[in-house]
Order: C-alpha cells, then structure tokens, then sequence
C-alpha cells in the first residue's frame, strides 16, 4: 500500500472512533444498571438447615474435659432400588446383556470407522488415493435416510434407531416390555 491510502485510512478510521468512547461507556453503564436492577428485584431465598430443628449447633454448648460429646441423630438409610437383583426376569436380564454388549459394539464400530475415515484422509493428503466424499455421501443416504408421505427424504435419528434395534431384538420375543426396561439399563451400565 502507498502512503496516502494509509494515510486515508488512519484519517477515515480516526473520524469513526470520534465519539466511540462515549458509545462503550453509555452501553456499559446500561448493562451495569441493567444487571444491579435485576439483583435487587431478585427474591431472598432461605435454606433450611441440615441439622434437626429442636436444636441448632449454635445452642449446644461445647463438652467441657469431663462430659462426653452430644450424639447426633444417625441418617436415615438410603432409599432402596426398585430393581431387586433376584427377581430379574428372563427379558430383563437378556435386555441387559443385549444392552451391554450393543453399547460395547456401538464403541468398537465408531472407533473403527473413525481409524477407516482417517487413514482414508492421510492416504488422501499423500495423493495415495483418491475418496470421493459426495459418493460416500449419496451411498450413505441411499442406505439410511428414509422417505416420508409428502416425499422428503429424512436422516435418521436417535429415536428412530432406538425403535428400530428394539424391534429388531424383540421379534418373536414374548417378554418385550421387560427386555426394553432390561435393554435402557444395558445402555446405562455398559
């Protein structure tokens, strides 16, 4: 660039900041107003304490050398599973398993193609191979995008995969209701 375009620039630049500064601390000074009203306009909220409420911690004095300490009330105990381990059905128990081992599986696949798309990409940059991604892709859709009524074509999701892999695990299968509660927990522990 020559010297009088730069200059120009600078000039023209100059001429835009000439006021700026009374822009931001306007805006600023608005935010901040903004977020003090909002402050106090938000209600109190009061916590009840953990402890029990015939005595607080304040009020029971400290043992002295010859008194033993105050004995706290024991918790409660934890609530208990509705899951209970011996009365697993036979659908459960294979929707657990079958849970396990598609989330396993699923891991296995991804890593797979994810090693395939990046030695594919590699191969590519040392003009080993060529990929064509828009074939690839076309293919892809072929296989596993679906058509609606009005004839659009819809990729598939994470519902529609879910119904479908249930469905395709329960054919013929008489306990599906437990398998499916067995197979959402095979998913979670797996």
């Amino acid at each position: 660039m020559d010297t009088t375009r730069m200059l120009e620039l600078r000039k023209q630049m100059k001429s835009e900041m000439k006021g700026g500064w009374s822009k931001f601390f306007l805006k600023f000074g608005l935010v901040s107003v903004g977020l003090g009203v909002s402050f106090l306009a938000a209600p109190i909220l009061y916590c009840d304490s953990v402890t029990s409420k015939t005595t607080s911690p304040a009020a029971i004095p400290p043992p002295s050398q010859g008194q033993a300490a105050p004995v706290q009330p024991p918790l409660p105990p934890p609530p208990t599973s509705s899951v209970k381990l011996y009365e697993l059905t036979f659908g459960t128990v294979c929707g657990i398993c079958a849970g396990v081992f598609v989330k396993k599986g699923a891991r296995i696949v991804a890593f797979a193609l994810g090693g395939v798309f990046v030695l594919l990409q590699y191969l590519g940059s040392l003009s080993l191979v060529r990929v064509d991604w828009g074939r690839a892709a076309t293919r892809f859709e072929n296989l596993f995008y679906t058509t609606d009524a009005t004839g659009a074509k819809r990729p598939p999701n994470v519902g529609s995969l879910f119904r479908w892999i249930v469905d395709f695990l329960t054919a013929d299968f008489q306990q599906r209701a437990s398998f499916v509660a067995g197979f959402a927990l095979g998913l979670r522990i797996g």
